[in-house]
């Protein structure tokens, strides 16, 4: 049997070292890049999970919570029997045809998207920023808009919409209701404003259906 001289002992020792740490290393590194796709999946968060973890972290007051008969002409109808979903599908096909608020974009809203309204009245209210957030999940037949930075009544603030029929008569309601953080403006100013906008929403889409069912428009 040959005689090895230490030098080739010593560089055959190093040999088999190396491949047992390469053995080692190796499941480790693919486990580690298999691993990649689950921490990346954890990480990333949803634009509604944001703001509703930044919306938890801002103290929320109830500033209105409103019922609105869904109808054409106030004088000749109490209400009328439309579904909720056709409100939604009407929206749908034009969003900003019946939202009646400034910036208001034609196509519906995408989940999650940012809108820059622009709420303006006459009188003491003017023009304000309104940026919001579009969500629908969670909501049958409706939305909600979160506020963002530089809207009037604070970010984080949010205002519901929800298409239902009433119990009793079946009539289409619009229920609007709201949340502000830190309005910028007197809260009857406030109420006044959106009060009105959501009586021009509910009207608006009211000659919509009504133009939908009859054979008058």
């Amino acid at each position: 049997m040959p005689h090895h001289s230490p030098l080739l002992r010593r560089l055959s020792n190093l040999a088999v070292a190396g491949a047992a740490m390469l053995a080692v290393l190796a499941p480790a590194g693919a486990a580690s890049a298999s691993s990649g796709a689950p921490v990346a999946k954890k990480a990333e968060t949803t634009a509604a999970q944001q703001d509703t973890t930044a919306a938890a972290a801002v103290k929320l007051r109830k500033l209105y919570d409103w019922r609105l008969h869904v109808k054409p002409n106030n004088a000749k109808y109490i209400g009328r029997p439309w579904k909720p979903s056709e409100a939604i599908q009407e929206l749908k096909k034009c969003f900003n045809c019946t939202f009646p608020v400034k910036n208001a974009p034609k196509a519906y809203p995408k989940e999650g998207q940012l809108i820059k309204l622009k709420a303006c009245a006459a009188g003491p209210f003017g023009c304000r920023n309104a940026p919001v957030k579009f969500y629908s999940k969670g909501v049958a037949n409706g939305w909600y808009f979160v506020a963002q930075k530089g809207h009037f009544d604070g970010a984080g603030s949010k205002v519901y919409f929800q298409f239902y029929n009433e119990k009793n008569t079946g009539y289409l309601m619009l229920h609007v209701w709201a949340y502000v953080a830190k309005p910028g403006v007197p809260d009857s100013v406030n109420k006044s404003f959106a009060r009105g906008k959501w009586q021009d929403f509910s009207h608006k889409m009211g000659v919509k259906l009504h133009c939908k069912h009859s054979s008058q428009c």
